[in-house]
């Protein structure tokens, strides 16, 4: 038995999204992850908006956090992997952030609060800890996140386009995301302007069948450009 007496009618609250209950909650596989998602959400949404995380250290330095993870939750060592089953299933996102003296991994709840966050840290525009780098943290076998595309294929984000490629990965489906870098490429087109235009004709007007009698490089070209062959600048 406890003392306690029931929830109060007015009183702080933890808000979870229902889209957790359908589509999170039915793939996670321990008790540990499932603590791991909740502690973050309760840490993240106590702290301001450029600052709405938490790191593995804080979440275990909460005595109830450290007691509901030993008592069914595998301890510390099922905090961590809970911490990384929740990346690979993306309901958390991680960053690393580095510096002379840190080096700390921070967990966000994945919401496009947390989203433009992190693509102001990366581009410089703000720095959650002084004097650090930010890493993002991609878990093995997760397809590659539409900063991490851009990164790779284009180049360094800066604030203005960081906010444009946080509004595409809430519009696009991931899989568009990746399929109109790989086009881009294809098409020695590496430029965002170029990727958004694919996507943008995506959406509008349906996506190519993927089959050997497709269109040429040529046609594919005047279809993104309105008829122009050469990328935009």
């Amino acid at each position: 038995m406890t003392d306690f007496t029931g929830f109060p009618g007015i009183g702080k609250a933890t808000a979870i999204p229902n889209l957790f209950f359908s589509a999170v909650l039915p793939e996670l596989d321990t008790p540990g992850s499932l603590l791991a998602f909740l502690w973050v959400s309760r840490l993240a949404q106590e702290q301001r908006a450029d600052q709405r995380c938490t790191s593995e250290e804080e979440i275990w330095r909460q005595p109830a956090a450290q007691k509901s993870f030993e008592q069914f939750g595998g301890g510390r060592k099922g905090l961590t992997v809970g911490l990384q089953s929740c990346l690979q299933l993306r309901a958390l996102l991680g960053i690393r952030l580095r510096g002379a003296s840190v080096d700390e991994a921070l967990y966000f709840p994945n919401d496009p609060i947390s989203r433009r966050t992190i693509a102001r840290a990366r581009a410089g525009e703000i720095s959650l800890r002084p004097e650090t780098s930010v890493v993002p943290i991609e878990p093995a076998e997760v397809r590659p996140g539409i900063f991490r595309l851009y990164e790779e294929h284009i180049g360094t984000i800066t604030p203005m386009v960081g906010d444009r490629l946080v509004e595409a990965e809430d519009t696009y489906p991931a899989d568009w995301i990746v399929d109109a870098f790989r086009e881009a490429a294809e098409l020695n087109a590496r430029n965002w302007r170029y990727i958004e235009k694919i996507l943008k004709n995506w959406a509008e007007e349906g996506r190519p069948n993927e089959t050997p009698g497709r269109d040429s490089l040529e046609d594919r070209k005047r279809r993104y450009l309105g008829g122009a062959l050469r990328p935009p600048g």
